[in-house]
């Protein structure tokens, strides 16, 4: 009787399988500390929404950073300035763009991270993993252009 109970508390009821399965849903869902991971192109249309909700739910400062393109505070002269010279304000907002830089860092899957040409701002990263994925405006144009046209040319066969 007392091995058993020692037995119960003493050994791991986490298998592998279920270790792996742990990682896998929290690469897939995120967590407050991480946002989901895209780990395949495959993936990419539900991990932009689970990416954005999960942005939005912990940091909406570092969002508004993707919907208006973060700039570098310049001086009166026009100069770039230094992290040191920067306003409260000022360093908010530079934070805020870091921090969602490094979310997407972490949320993207270092061979995709590669293939996407960027400014290195968060807004140009975001922007070129959307062309990347969905195409341009043109594309996308085109796109569903072709896709009515297959549909015109179904609907239009006998039987």
């Amino acid at each position: 009787m007392s091995e058993d109970f020692y037995n119960a508390f003493a050994t791991s009821p986490t298998t592998p399988a279920s270790i792996a399965q742990n990682m896998n849903l929290e690469n897939e869902t995120g967590t407050l500390q991480k946002p989901p991971k895209l780990m395949s192109i495959e993936e990419y249309y539900g991990w932009k929404d689970r990416f954005e909700n999960s942005v939005q739910a912990n940091h909406l400062r570092s969002w508004e950073c993707i919907l208006k393109k973060y700039v570098l505070p310049r001086t009166d002269l026009q100069v770039e300035k230094t992290i040191s010279e920067f306003s409260e304000q000022e360093r908010d907002m530079y934070k805020a763009e870091q921090m969602m830089i490094s979310l997407l860092q972490q949320a993207i899957k270092e061979d995709i991270f590669v293939l996407l040409q960027h400014d290195k701002t968060s807004k140009s990263i975001w922007d070129a993993l959307r062309v990347k994925f969905e195409g341009s405006d043109n594309m996308i144009k085109c796109k569903k252009a072709l896709l009515k046209k297959e549909f015109d040319l179904f609907s239009s066969l006998p039987g």
